[in-house]
């Protein structure tokens, strides 16, 4: 996916937008990823698990947070030190990636930026819940840091940045 239209004014569609295209942008890089289940950084992650890890951060923002819909297990992604784990496949975790991010959307398109998250995920009383433009710029604002961590990580493994489209 290109890059948006520089003429684009609109949050909402900048939002989407650029969520979209972040979210391509993470799939592109792992698929030519080698062995995306092996890490390749000193701190020890993977990037089978930054994947896994995007999957469960858009459910837990957007679909627990936001939408208030009870989910299994919102932090699936960590183990007992935080630390992003994965045990699945590359496919099995793309596919379930995928899942979230279509599911993110669907809440997304029925609701106003600034729409309140419910109070049923962290947000509970008396915690003020953020707006739905909040939640969706936070989201973005993860994209772009793992972006930057996958490109450093394909560097790493391959010796070379990940080609531009």
């Amino acid at each position: 996916m290109t890059e948006l239209s520089r003429q684009l004014s609109d949050p909402r569609a900048l939002l989407e937008g650029y969520l979209d295209h972040y979210r391509a942008e993470i799939l592109r890089v792992l698929d030519g990823f080698p062995e995306p289940e092996v890490s390749r950084v000193p701190s020890g992650w993977t990037p089978v698990a930054l994947l896994k890890h995007l999957a469960y951060m858009e459910r837990r923002w957007l679909v627990w947070d936001f939408a208030g819909e009870p989910v299994e297990d919102p932090y699936g992604d960590r183990d007992d030190e935080e630390a992003f784990v994965a045990t699945e496949s590359f496919e099995e975790i793309k596919e379930f990636y995928l899942a979230q991010c279509e599911r993110a959307r669907q809440v997304v398109a029925k609701r106003s930026l600034s729409d309140r998250a419910s109070q049923i995920g962290r947000f509970q009383p008396p915690k003020e819940p953020p707006t739905l433009g909040w939640i969706m710029f936070h989201v973005l604002e993860e994209y772009m840091r793992h972006a930057g961590h996958l490109d450093i990580a394909r560097e790493l493994a391959g010796g070379q940045e990940a080609a531009r489209p």
